[in-house]
């Protein structure tokens, strides 16, 4: 009982918070997330066929700079903003027809993306969010093992894009909460194996965030 009284004082700290919140800011403002992202278990090709890679959850971290839209915008209401982001997964396991075996090193991915947020707005300070972004990730393997034995690296640029939903809470004229969910993935990226041919995997990561934005 004494955990879910905390689980229910973290949920509803929030809106504690901005009770008092009334304005809607329009303009510049930047802001930083960070949170957990889980990559999905990836199906990868190589000359001799396809397997699976899984790999162990991990931080993300993103950095924003944007334009509250004003409310009558022609674009409509919500925001664009310029999103880079950062993640880091260790390979956990790779699935052969032979069976699972042991996995190491890391798959990293580096994003620039160009957001665009529709916004939900009424008389609180809750605004539910959704949209979609686009642009480009270098992804790369770093040393990935199978059983101690190297099994690829290299890096590659592809194109990116992600979907995302949450809800804004307004905490003064200025600052805004940002809990959300993001689900990012890109083209398949290709890598060199330790024996000079050609790797490619899927990447799809599925990414939960809390952040502070600043309007200025």
């Amino acid at each position: 009982m004494k955990h879910l009284n905390k689980i229910f004082i973290i949920l509803c700290l929030p809106l504690l918070m901005c009770a008092s919140a009334e304005a809607q800011h329009s303009g510049p403002y930047v802001g930083l997330l960070d949170g957990g992202s889980m990559l999905a278990p990836a199906k990868t090709s190589d000359a001799l066929g396809d397997f699976k890679m899984s790999f162990k959850p991990n931080i993300v971290a993103s950095a924003v700079v944007g334009w509250d839209l004003e409310p009558g915008d022609p674009l409509g209401t919500g925001r664009v903003e310029l999103e880079y982001s950062r993640r880091s997964n260790t390979l956990d396991t790779v699935k052969f027809v032979e069976g699972s075996f042991a996995g190491g090193g890391t798959v990293k991915s580096e994003s620039l993306l160009l957001n665009f947020i529709g916004v939900y707005h009424d008389d609180t300070c809750v605004s539910p969010y959704a949209g979609f972004g686009a642009g480009a990730a270098r992804i790369e393997a770093s040393n990935l093992l199978v059983t101690g034995h190297l099994l690829s690296s290299g890096s590659d640029d592809v194109f990116a894009y992600q979907l995302v939903a949450g809800v804004d809470f307004r905490l003064t004229d200025h600052f805004s909460l940002d809990l959300g969910y993001r689900f990012f993935g890109s083209a398949r990226p290709a890598f060199t194996e330790a024996g000079g041919k050609k790797l490619t995997m899927d990447y799809r990561s599925h990414n939960a965030v809390l952040g502070l934005r600043v309007g200025f």
